[in-house]
């Protein structure tokens, strides 16, 4: 097949980037299209990068179908709600098959007059696409006509010989989904044990930059250590035996989402306490599960004793994703 994937976010961040690698290692013709102002195409083949303007990505578009007649072009939409009406369109003038990449409530925690655009662009978007596939299990009550896929992990097994158990790692999008309260009384309940936090504040809300600073000025044994790209990963989890994912629990914010946090630490064989939000409910047999701060000591010597080789590859993620698309092409 000739595969499109386009995205809206960066090549280092871009989780979608490994899967595009690993379709292309199957043997299909990939072409990752960053999608913005001045798009940036990459053949996957060669790694080659050119910059366009917009309208000769149009022009591309016009044209895609008949470059290939015999193998029918299949466009994997993972531009979240960005550029509905330029989605559309390009489907429109190519003529080809498109699959809409649903790997989280794409609603979020909007409100009013940009909830309902968005939600407008959603149905749209879902309306116009001949396949849907999405991450978490849950999303299916959302979108129940679309696919599980779920997500992956590009890490293998890491060397942890300079690892200490008491310095536990916590990667995190810092936002509305981290519960702050319960990371305080964790480290209140674990005097002995360090947490390190590594993320980004997402959107650079000041209210959740404020909540972060109080944290860690009112909690010895937390530190933040700031953001992390995807190609530090390696590094960074080698240095970690156990990890803590405290996600609000009951929060639609956390009830559609499947962390890649979660593939990573499985991947590398690092241990992982998680609270139980529904994602890590149907991973239980991998991670260890707590529900209030009390149990987190007890969690992490147990995580940290007990890491299971395993989780989900990217390639697997391929493997599953192309017959899906074969039923549309």
């Amino acid at each position: 097949m000739e595969i499109v994937l386009l995205t809206v976010r960066p090549a280092k961040s871009d989780f979608r980037l490994h899967l595009a690698r690993e379709l292309q290692a199957l043997g299909h013709a990939v072409t990752y299209i960053f999608l913005k102002r001045h798009p940036e195409i990459t053949d996957m083949a060669t790694g080659e990068t050119v910059r366009w303007s917009l309208p000769r990505l149009v022009r591309w578009f016009a044209v895609l179908r008949r470059r290939r007649p015999a193998a029918r072009p299949i466009v994997f939409n993972s531009t979240n709600l960005a550029f509905p009406g330029l989605s559309i369109l390009l489907r429109a003038i190519s003529g080809t098959r498109w699959c809409l990449d649903l790997h989280d409530d794409l609603l979020y925690n909007l409100r009013g007059a940009a909830r309902t655009r968005a939600a407008t662009a959603q149905r749209l978007l879902v309306a116009s696409s001949d396949l849907l596939v999405h991450a978490a299990p849950s999303l299916k009550t959302l979108f129940p006509r679309s696919h599980h896929l779920g997500n992956g992990s590009s890490l293998q097994p890491l060397p942890k010989t300079d690892a200490d158990e008491r310095h536990v790692l916590i990667l995190a999008s810092l936002d509305g989904r981290f519960d702050f309260a319960l990371m305080r009384a964790a480290a209140a309940a674990c005097p002995d044990r360090v947490f390190e936090i590594w993320g980004r504040v997402s959107q650079d809300d000041p209210a959740i930059a404020a909540a972060l600073e109080r944290l860690v000025a009112d909690t010895p044994n937390i530190r933040y250590n700031g953001p992390y790209t995807d190609p530090e990963l390696p590094a960074l989890l080698a240095r970690y035996l156990v990890a803590f994912a405290p996600y609000k629990v009951g929060d639609r914010l956390t009830e559609f989402i499947d962390p890649l946090r979660f593939y990573h630490c499985l991947a590398s064989r690092t241990g992982l306490v998680s609270t139980p939000i529904p994602q890590a409910l149907t991973m239980a047999d991998q991670i260890v599960l707590v529900r209030d701060a009390a149990e987190v000591d007890a969690a992490l010597t147990r995580a940290a004793a007990d890491r299971p080789a395993g989780g989900r590859s990217w390639a697997d993620v391929a493997k599953k994703l192309v017959p899906l698309l074969e039923t549309i092409n």
